[in-house]
């Protein structure tokens, strides 16, 4: 068949052949396997310095040795990174070599999509999911200008970020990294974090194209889409940040129709490059090329290595071409590739990559570059200082979080608090009222600057003395007590430790044996040696040390003894816990020295040269007001009654006094923390708990149980119903970064929303609870009412379903109704787009389901009053939608009135269309009683849908409904427009 009557997305065996055939053709007719070369950009752009144009740039290709081109396309170490001090490289996530001697300067590439991730400490701004709440695109802009100037701060040039994947499965681990589950939103904010990033200096790499929405089997799963699908998805998104001038693109780990992405010539080529006229370089995801066809397919550079694109490889290819390969179970057949071609694409790979840093002007020490003085030296723009921009970014990131509070649930008003009502009695529980949760974890995850205060000092900041706070949901547990602990004795000749004579005046006492030992490393298997000099050996009758108990600094000890369980009599077994100073060390020995064939049951260690404790997990960091700031390892073991353990716990201070506690947690441990919450619950006001989520890069909530992945971790909901139970005015703040289901909304009188809210958390949820911020945020993903009642969820799956992941990717037993022909041979695992475009809010109006809070909802402190509605054709064949908003409260709040449009019933029936798509939106601030005219525009692309047959963007005519409103269900206009 013609090439243009192909699609774009063909699926399986079919397009493979297709793929083949074409390459072979193209092959013969001396067309090549990529798009010819794109001129550089004029050095007008908008975020362009550069001056070089593009014969300039295809003239530094020719001047590089075959050794240099093929270090320009893959990762390298990077030899001249030295430090891990504030505006050092350590930490950066990748770095390509430059050619120094034609004056091409290195690039560095920094983890995003939260700020800079580096390895030491930098602004951790809140997760993009809040920026998204925010539904503001001056805030995006503003985000991406602090990044962006953070980056060039600490000497990186590429920023991998921002992550515009869609949210489609509500457990997916990276979710918390997503501009949200609605596409349009998506690249109104992806859009503007890239201009805003770009114009300090630093290049935006969009990323990971495309489709990767989840982690569980990331490398392998095939997503099987449609063409319609797949336009109108989160390639919107895409596509405007490429509008906006990204310099750079990430592809993804997985496949697209069987297709590995970063190998897939239709994705990469026909699509990226000449339908939406991409001219930036595309990046791998580290580890994701799998064929040194990657390159030719329209891969410019592999991260985080030349596992494929080695040297002696793309020699061979550019030397002598590369043979036919044949079709495998894993990947397409491939034409043979003439030396010619192959030398082609290697050069169109580095005119991709050239052509963006010129747009940095990273080529202006080149000998066409503005400052060559003679001999070509790398040079690039003079960089900012980063302790400059310190109060700055905090500011920003502060604002960001307090801008993306987004209140679900306010009834009676309870919100915002008061000085005069916390004086009746405030209590504030859960551990992220102490120990924030500031970001998700994986290469999104920013290590903060210290000293920014947590919720809860932030709260005692507004509401003064009559505060108090208890754990309610307790990951610390208890100082094991001296009851519980006996000191060795001597004459027993126990193996693993260290004992003296001295000693035996200890032996079968309660507690623990003290010894100072030297600051020495000990190897594997081997004892720390007793300091010479040092104290004396003493019984501790608990290791609870801290204040004027705090060990010394520079000094290291050992605790040696016994552990005797007492009874359990639910058989649910105990932890072992011990707590110490970020800047500290500690390893807690059981039953026995570590070896390769015993290793240490616990190791807490400092991860950086401060703020490591920011970088835990919540359940490995302390929750204790008065002493925070303590990292925690935990130990699980299950003892019946009288049974004992070996302890051999060892500590070395840091630099300044260390505490350090050993701890467990009891089986009644949970029972007794919501007691104890239940208790001060009843003897205060109002009560506010504070949980949380955990996402993370590598794997999705709830692995392969989507029902678990939506709860809260441990016994919160447990806490939060026992709570409201007995005290009915209790306020719940949600540390989330996706939905959670909530069985005790109805029982609480507030929900507010707060999202991971970066390093300055603390006191934006303080702003916002106390009323001196209005929380004008907005849902940009559905939250369930079940998790029977989410677009993924599938009633079919079972155990042997051989995805490994189910429920995780629906219809992997039956086919999509948009992609016939597609059915899983279980080959590999395959994602079904079964809903088509119907994902996040479009998938619950089409199927009139009530989520819990449906997509753009958000409370405020004030009330809003919409009318005047207004639309008008435009001569780019959009339209205008105006109308007036009015603050009808007394207070000034935050309102974002959002725009939707439903179907054309003059579209083929077999056209996907949304019972009502977000087209418009703009966030307001309004005082008391104030009201402004709002005028939105809509342009075509958004009245229009995907068409297969046209191989484009058509137009859906006729009358169509368009409301306005506060929310995707809560549509407060609406009007007939006559599109044509």
């Amino acid at each position: 068949m013609p090439a243009s009557s192909v699609s774009p997305l063909l699926y399986g065996r079919t397009r493979r052949a297709l793929v083949m055939a074409a390459a072979i053709l193209l092959t013969v007719l001396g067309l090549g396997l990529r798009p010819a070369a794109a001129e550089a950009r004029p050095s007008s752009y908008a975020w362009g310095k550069g001056t070089l144009t593009g014969p300039e740039l295809r003239a530094l290709v020719s001047q590089m040795t075959l050794p240099e081109k093929i270090g320009m396309v893959h990762g390298s170490a990077d030899t001249t990174c030295s430090t891990t001090l504030p505006e050092g490289c350590v930490g950066q996530a990748g770095w390509i070599p430059g050619v120094a001697r034609i004056g091409v300067p290195p690039l560095r590439m920094t983890d995003g999509p939260a700020g800079v991730r580096l390895g030491h400490v930098e602004t951790a701004m809140p997760a993009p999911v809040g920026l998204a709440a925010t539904f503001d695109t001056g805030a995006a802009r503003t985000y991406g200008k602090t990044v962006g100037a953070a980056g060039r701060a600490t000497g990186q040039d590429v920023w991998l970020g921002p992550m515009i994947n869609q949210v489609s499965y509500p457990t997916a681990g990276r979710n918390f990294e997503t501009l949200g589950e609605d596409p349009y939103l998506a690249g109104r904010l992806a859009a503007e974090e890239v201009t805003g990033a770009q114009s300090q200096g630093l290049v935006a790499e969009l990323k990971h194209y495309i489709q990767n929405d989840f982690e569980n089997g990331r490398g392998a799963t095939s997503v099987a889409i449609d063409d319609q699908t797949f336009h109108e998805t989160e390639l919107v998104a895409f596509e405007a940040g490429i509008k906006a001038g990204a310099g750079s693109i990430m592809c993804s780990y997985n496949r697209i129709n069987d297709i590995y992405g970063c190998g897939d010539d239709d994705t990469l080529i026909k699509v990226l490059r000449q339908q939406l006229a991409f001219t930036g370089f595309v990046q791998s995801d580290w580890g994701a090329v799998h064929k040194i066809t990657d390159l030719v397919n329209g891969t410019d550079i592999e991260q985080p290595s030349g596992r494929n694109l080695t040297e002696a490889a793309l020699t061979d290819a550019v030397t002598g071409g590369t043979p036919e390969v044949a079709a495998t179970a894993d990947f397409p057949a491939y034409p043979a590739i003439s030396a010619d071609r192959w030398k082609s694409a290697l050069d169109t790979a580095i005119f991709h990559i050239l052509s963006t840093m010129n747009e940095a002007g990273l080529l202006e020490g080149t000998q066409y570059g503005s400052h060559f003085d003679g001999t070509p030296v790398p040079w690039v723009p003079a960089r900012p200082s980063l302790a400059s921009l310190r109060a700055s970014d905090a500011a920003t990131a502060r604002s960001v979080a307090a801008g993306s509070a987004t209140l679900l649930r306010d009834k009676g008003h309870i919100l915002p608090l008061s000085r005069a009502g916390a004086s009746k009695g405030l209590v504030v529980m859960g551990p992220t009222a102490i120990a924030p949760y500031y970001g998700g974890g994986g290469s999104a995850h920013v290590t903060p600057y210290d000293g920014s205060a947590g919720p809860y000092e932030a709260i005692k900041a507004h509401a003064g003395s009559a505060v108090s706070y208890v754990p309610g949901y307790d990951l610390d547990g208890r100082t094991v007590p001296s009851s519980a602990l006996t000191a060795p004795d001597p004459a027993a000749n126990y193996p693993d430790w260290t004992l003296t004579p001295a000693d035996a005046e200890f032996a079968g006492q309660h507690g623990l044996l003290r010894q100072q030992t030297t600051t020495d490393p000990v190897a594997s298997g081997a004892q720390p040696v007793l300091a010479t000099g040092g104290a004396p050996d003493r019984l501790d009758t608990t290791v609870d040390r801290s204040g004027g108990t705090a060990l010394p600094p520079g000094t290291a000890w050992r605790w040696s003894g016994l552990l005797t369980a007492p009874a359990d009599p639910g058989g649910t077994g105990w932890q072992l816990k011990v707590a110490v100073q970020n800047q500290a060390g500690a390893q807690l020995f059981v039953d026995g020295l570590a070896t390769t064939s015993r290793p240490i049951n616990i190791g807490a260690y400092p991860t950086a040269p401060s703020s490591s404790y920011a970088s835990l997990g919540e359940a490995a960091r302390s929750h204790d007001p008065a002493d925070p700031g303590l990292q925690q390892a935990t130990y699980s073991v299950n003892l019946t009654a009288g049974q004992q353990l070996h302890l051999d716990l060892r500590v070395t201070a840091g630099a300044k006094p260390t505490d350090v506690r050993l701890r467990w947690v009891p089986p009644d441990n949970q029972a007794q923390a919501i007691a104890k919450a239940v208790s001060a619950a009843k003897s205060a006001k109002t009560a506010v708990i504070f949980a949380y989520d955990e996402g993370t890069e590598g794997s999705d909530r709830g692995g392969s149980d989507q029902a678990a992945g939506l709860s809260l971790a441990g016994y919160q909901n447990d806490l939060i119903k026992a709570v409201a139970q007995a005290n009915p005015d209790t306020v719940v703040v949600l540390n989330t970064g996706d939905a959670v289901l909530m069985p005790w909304a109805g029982d609480v009188k507030a929900i507010l929303e707060m999202w991971y809210p970066g390093q300055e958390g603390g006191a934006a949820t303080g702003d916002v609870l106390f009323g001196r911020v209005d929380p004008g945020g907005r849902l940009p993903i559905t939250f369930p009412a079940s998790a029977q009642q989410t677009p993924m969820y599938d009633p079919t799956c079972t155990d042997t379903s051989a995805t490994g992941n189910c429920p995780m990717y629906p219809g992997v037993v039956g086919p999509s109704p948009f992609l016939p022909g597609a059915t899983t041979s279980y080959r590999t695992i395959t994602g079904m787009k079964v809903n088509g475009i119907y994902e996040g809010y479009r998938w619950y109006d089409k199927k009139d389901i009530a989520p819990l809070y449906p997509f753009g909802h958000g409370l405020s402190y004030t009330g809003f009053a919409y009318g005047g509605l207004r639309t008008a054709p435009t001569r780019s064949g959009g339209l205008v939608a105006s109308f007036n908003v009015t603050n009808t409260g007394a207070v000034r709040g935050s309102e974002t009135p959002q725009v939707y449009l439903g179907p054309s019933s003059a579209m083929p029936a077999n056209v996907q269309q949304a019972v009502a798509k977000l087209v418009g939106f703009e966030r307001i601030s309004l005082a008391p009683h104030q009201t402004r005219h709002i005028t939105v525009h809509v342009d075509r692309e958004q009245l229009s849908s995907w068409s297969t047959a046209r191989n484009g963007w058509q137009l859906g005519p006729g009358k169509r409904t368009l409301w306005i409103g506060s929310s995707s269900r809560d549509r407060r206009l609406h009007t007939t427009v006559d599109l044509r």
